[in-house]
């Protein structure tokens, strides 16, 4: 399992390099070289900063969930759990982060069935935080704010759905009937059960206000960027920026939003008058600021998880 993971995740470098090297083009690679050159580096160190108190806080909101499904492990072990996962934020849709349920499977024998929702969970949670930012942003700066709000109104739309037990039992009765997916319909049934404890109530209002902290300490990142390339935005704006691009990033579902993430936050910044240079150098800096410092310090961690426990890993996860 951890062998494919880490196939995809070089895949995706690939990938990465050959969006680098398109928007490289793009914007004129020379311009552009000169304008990463006189970046302010003197910012990068509260830029990195910032993306650690996302990946802080959000770890916070796993702990969480955790408590909320009564599933009981070691700090120490959780932490390492869930920041191993970070190396897994460039597969698609962030599904390589179901590596945190195959760590609680083999180090405390806790069901996939039972903690896999909390992954999905925090997708959700993550959506409604980010949309939140995104709808502030655009009203801050006068933009047509119509379909981002349609957008979340789809998304709350659906989570009231999984909300409501009986519209949810009813359509997993529904889908009971299909041959090809009446023998997932035990764990379907279990995994429903977990996440409507995690998106109702108490536990989805404070997941999702975690949310808002950790995503907002990466839009003000990205304000820092920004100021670093000489763009000076108001803050706002450049949340809704990053918020919007971040969602339709993630809404596409290619490993770590690459190439439409990046499209969508030069894009914006293009239609905002930034000079493409600019604009190309921004996204490049706070991807690797956000998307890639995640993924090197998840890289490091999982080596250590790996070497820590690595008679549980490849006895009980591999060949699961």
């Amino acid at each position: 399992m951890l062998k494919k993971l880490r196939d995809k995740l070089f895949i995706s470098i690939a990938i990465a390099a050959v969006i680098g090297i398109a928007f490289s083009i793009y914007a004129n690679t020379e311009e552009m070289k000169e304008t990463i050159e006189t970046f302010s580096y003197g910012l990068l160190p509260l830029i990195l900063a910032l993306s650690l108190v996302n990946y802080l806080v959000r770890f916070v909101r796993w702990q969480y969930y955790l408590r909320a499904l009564e599933i009981d492990i070691p700090r120490s072990e959780s932490f390492g759990v869930f920041m191993s996962s970070l190396s897994m934020s460039v597969t698609p849709g962030k599904m390589g982060e179901v590596v945190k349920s195959y760590f609680l499977k083999s180090l405390h024998s806790v069901p996939i069935s039972k903690s896999a929702p909390i992954i999905l969970a925090e997708r959700i949670t993550d959506f409604l935080a980010l949309l939140i930012i995104a709808v502030a942003g655009a009203y801050s700066i006068g933009h047509d704010k119509r379909f981002i709000i349609a957008f979340a109104l789809v998304l709350i739309l659906g989570i009231a759905i999984i909300a409501n037990k009986s519209v949810s039992k009813r359509i997993i009765g529904y889908a009971e009937r299909i041959p090809l997916v009446a023998k997932w319909i035990k764990p379907i049934q279990i995994a429903y059960d977990t996440s409507h404890t995690l998106l109702t109530g108490r536990v989805l209002a404070v997941s999702t206000l975690l949310g808002l902290v950790a995503w907002f300490s990466e839009c003000i990142g990205f304000f820092f960027v920004l100021d670093g390339v000489d763009v000076h935005f108001k803050l706002l704006s450049a949340s809704f920026i990053y918020a919007f691009s971040t969602v339709v990033g993630a809404i596409s579902f290619l490993p770590g939003g690459l190439g439409v993430t990046e499209t969508s936050l030069a894009g914006l910044l293009i239609f905002a008058n930034v000079p493409k240079d600019a604009s190309v150098a921004a996204t490049f800096i706070v991807r690797g600021a956000t998307l890639w410092f995640a993924v090197i310090i998840g890289a490091g961690v999982l080596s250590y998880m790996q070497k820590r426990y690595s008679v549980t890993l490849n006895g009980r996860i591999d060949n699961n």
